[in-house]
């Protein structure tokens, strides 16, 4: 393959990337909008380029760290890839836990119900940390396309950060909008954070909107915020879902391209890291992993003893264990719930991704719609979903099946939870289906053999421990999903996600201390496992 096809800063890569972005921003202004669509909007981008400004920096120095050679490099990458599955409730939790109102820190500042930090700039740290192991896969992903000859021949010439800067980040800056941009489409589709610490984007309006259309108690929303919400309509979501399907129409197929032409992506570690890079690790690790940890465990460890007559507070190891024994007591019916929904979306994204993925492998016609149904699901906003669902089954006359199985099942939260996690499910699953040799593929057709027999021989049979893994990614994944799925709950029915919100609104004490810690090593456990499968599948077949 050419180096010019096979580099992320080709000239045709910049020009359609500018071109696309171009046609959502002219987009966006033909549509009618009203001044609320135009607020929400403006909140919810500048949310997103907030948060990006924290998370493309440490996304960087990760993907930096995650390139050389070491054990600093190798527990920063597996950091990452655990990372990408812990869902926003989580990270809140995990720092609300430290400067919100019940925050270990802010309990030690002397304050009562008074958070350290809340609002707008906790909103933008959640969301910047919770991004930044995904923009350094990006980063990674990227760097790992091509060689590295150019940037090893200027190396010769000038130093490394002239190298980095006239070499690396023009190969790379396309990649830094792709990131800022997925950044705001997450701000756009969660609930978690802005519902805690009140920030009007797009998916919270919706969500705010259905609130109090069966609820009439706005908590400590502003006027505006409630007017916005019962007015905000339609066309914003549909400008964001336009652009981004044009967006990831490219995206998907460029790299698609790229990655079957080069016949594979892979890490490009560099020379043994040095003493900066293990530095850097070491610090980031503890912001990203070692810090969130820590603030869950001390506020788990947390208790009031009466001494002298006088409330004191302690830490107690045993403390720990009794709120996470009683967390895990009180949350098992939500468990329950949680794992029942999740198991049947994950199922159901792993079938209908595995036939679409093998029967668009040859096709671009198939790969059009595959990429279509990513863009589409993954830009609308979870919220929009639930209440999309809703409306539909809102009709529904009693003694209906369907109205049996919207009210009394949990058909609607598996539907709501499909679509909203189909775009990362089905994505892997892509992915796995695209290293099957086309060679081989080839020599069985000429041997006579049918679809069924080459899907089952070369699909399944050749992939078996990835797609087990593909599943329990997807089972991970779907477990933590919040934001759809919430609305179309029958009534008796909770999980997880949803009965943590509710007790985040009231601040992090020990007992969802205990369930947060539950919750995310049952998540990240499950997660490392499929992976785990998918480079051991990788390793057998022999595929990079």
């Amino acid at each position: 393959m050419v180096e010019s096809e096979s580099q992320p800063s080709s000239i045709f890569y910049y020009l359609w990337l500018i071109i696309l972005i171009t046609v959502g921003i002219v987009l966006f202004l033909i549509i009618p909008a009203t001044q609320t669509d135009r607020n929400v909007a403006a909140r919810t981008v500048l949310l997103g380029l907030s948060a990006s400004m924290v998370a493309i920096p440490i996304g960087g120095l990760i993907a930096w760290v995650c390139r050389s050679r070491g054990m600093v490099g190798r527990s920063m990458l597996l950091a990452t890839i655990a990372m990408l599955m812990v869902p926003m409730f989580i990270h809140v939790s995990a720092w609300d836990a430290a400067f919100g109102k019940l925050g270990w820190l802010t309990s030690s500042q002397g304050q009562v119900l008074v958070p350290l930090v809340s609002g707008w700039t906790a909103a933008v740290w959640i969301h910047g940390i919770a991004a930044a192991p995904q923009v350094a896969l990006i980063l990674l992903i990227g760097m790992s396309i091509g060689s590295r000859d150019f940037e090893e021949q200027a190396l010769l010439d000038t130093s490394s950060a002239g190298v980095f800067w006239h070499v690396t980040f023009k190969r790379l800056w396309p990649l830094l909008i792709l990131s800022t941009i997925w950044i705001t489409v997450s701000c756009a589709r969660e609930i978690a954070v802005t519902d805690i610490y009140q920030i009007g984007t797009l998916a919270e309006q919706i969500y705010l909107g259905y609130s109090l259309g069966i609820n009439s108690v706005g908590g400590n929303w502003s006027p505006n915020q409630l007017a916005e919400a019962g007015e905000i309509g339609p066309r914003l979501t549909i400008a964001i879902i336009a652009w981004l399907t044009l967006i990831s129409i490219f995206l998907f197929i460029k790299l698609t391209d790229i990655e079957y032409e080069s016949h594979q992506i892979q890490p490009q570690q560099s020379r043994r890291a040095t003493w900066k890079q293990n530095l850097t690790g070491i610090l980031v690790l503890m912001t990203l992993v070692g810090v969130p940890i820590g603030n869950v465990i001390l506020r788990a460890c947390f208790f009031v003893r009466p001494i002298n007559g006088v409330a004191t507070q302690s830490y107690s190891i045993g403390q720990l264990f009794a709120a996470v024994k009683k967390s895990t007591f009180d949350y098992q019916d939500e468990f329950m719930w949680s794992g029942l929904i999740a198991l049947t979306s994950a199922t159901l994204i792993l079938a209908i991704a595995t036939l679409f993925a093998w029967t668009a492998r040859q096709s671009r016609r198939l790969q059009v719609v595959f990429a279509i149904s990513l863009a589409i699901t993954c830009a609308a906003p979870g919220p929009y979903i639930g209440t999309f669902l809703s409306g539909l089954f809102s009709n529904l006359e009693n003694g209906t099946f369907l109205h049996w199985l919207y009210n009394y099942t949990i058909a609607a939260p598996v539907l709501a939870n499909f679509l909203f996690c189909w775009p990362f499910g089905a994505l892997i699953v892509w992915f796995v289906f695209r290293k099957i040799p086309s060679d081989s593929m080839e020599n069985a057709i000429v041997e006579g053999a049918g679809w069924s027999t080459r899907f089952l021989q070369f699909g399944i049979a050749a992939n078996k421990y990835a797609i087990i893994g593909c599943w329990l990614i997807s089972f991970a994944f779907c477990f933590g999903e919040l934001s759809a799925s919430h609305i179309v709950r029958p009534a008796g029915m909770d999980t997880v996600p949803r009965k943590m919100l509710g007790d985040l609104h009231a601040g992090v004490n020990e007992m969802t201390a205990g369930i947060t810690i539950v919750t995310a090593s049952t998540i990240v456990f499950i997660s490392l496992v499929g992976w785990t499968l998918i480079w051991l599948n990788r390793s057998h077949n022999g595929r990079k």
